[in-house]
């Protein structure tokens, strides 16, 4: 049986998955890794990646590359988003990544990563209507549709990592830097997709992860990892947690492998994003899954 690796270098984390094709077309997992390393830090004030940050993420790569094939897989795709979209210098990086790893990695743009997004959980929480949220490091993406095909979508340039860093510059923010980032994503909403009647919200990223692992009183990740598909969200919780790590600093937002310390700096910005996303659905309740980009690179490889 074929085994393929698919890659995701987000902003903020790099995930991938090694599956093989399962009986119906469904898929079989065979190994997940994931790790924060924030490709995209400071992109926004440089316009370029930090040396730091390459070799943090080259590093990650060489172990998953390794991994990967360690696990049987024939093909590694990878696709990076928008913590290279921006950077100058991302073509000298990924001729690095290339040469080290033998990884290509292809940069998509917002839409392709909204139509990779949208594929896996529109299999597994549809055939009815779906409105999928994948909250990355730097761009946000919403997608609604039904049984597998997208009818609306939209890439909003901006997620936990680069509301924090335009908005939310004091640790803990202050009470007038938390408005004024909610009130600026509330802004990109107007251009969201409209509701379709009967829809499921589903929710897809390390932050909506981490907010329903404290939900769950799950503070490990891989056992999270393990539970969390199609489990629900309550927008009350969310706001429960809102209101305690608001007035927390960075180093004390740590909780388990959920929040480690490379997302501790950026949860309150990305609770913020998922309540305001909620709100504008007037949703009480989001379904959650981990099966995002990388999930949509499998089904097209298997």
């Amino acid at each position: 049986m074929t085994r393929v690796a698919a890659l995701d270098l987000g902003s903020n984390t790099v995930k991938m998955t090694v599956a093989s094709r399962g009986s119906a077309g469904a898929l079989d997992v065979i190994y997940e890794r994931a790790e924060v390393t924030r490709i995209g830090e400071g992109l926004d004030k440089n316009g370029y990646l930090l040396d730091v940050a390459m070799e943090r993420t080259l590093a990650e790569l060489r172990a998953m590359a390794a991994a990967a094939r360690e696990h049987g897989a024939s093909v590694i795709r990878a696709v990076g988003t928008a913590g290279l979209r921006g950077a100058s210098n991302s073509a000298a990086f990924l001729e690095r990544v290339r040469a080290e790893t033998g990884i290509e990695v292809e940069i998509i743009d917002g839409m392709r990563e909204a139509e990779l997004a949208f594929r896996a959980p529109s299999s597994a929480f549809g055939p009815g209507p779906v409105v999928v949220v994948d909250l990355g490091g730097r761009s946000t993406e919403i997608i609604a549709g039904v049984s597998g095909r997208i009818d609306q979508k939209i890439s909003m340039e901006v997620g936990s990592v680069r509301l924090t860093e335009r908005c939310l510059p004091s640790d803990p923010p202050l009470d007038s830097e938390l408005e004024g980032a909610r009130a600026y994503f509330r802004g990109l909403l107007a251009e969201a997709p409209s509701w379709p009647s009967g829809a499921t919200l589903v929710g897809v990223s390390g932050t909506i992860l981490a907010l329903l692992g404290l939900e769950l009183g799950i503070h490990q990740a891989d056992r999270l990892a393990h539970e969390a598909d199609g489990r629900v969200l309550h927008r009350d919780a969310v706001d429960r947690f809102y209101d305690r790590f608001r007035h927390l600093p960075a180093a004390e937002r740590i909780v388990g492998s959920i929040i480690p310390s490379g997302r501790a700096d950026v949860i309150v910005a990305g609770m913020l994003i998922v309540a305001e996303i909620m709100d504008h659905y007037r949703q009480p309740t989001m379904r959650v899954t981990g099966r995002g980009v990388r999930y949509g690179l499998l089904f097209e490889m298997l």
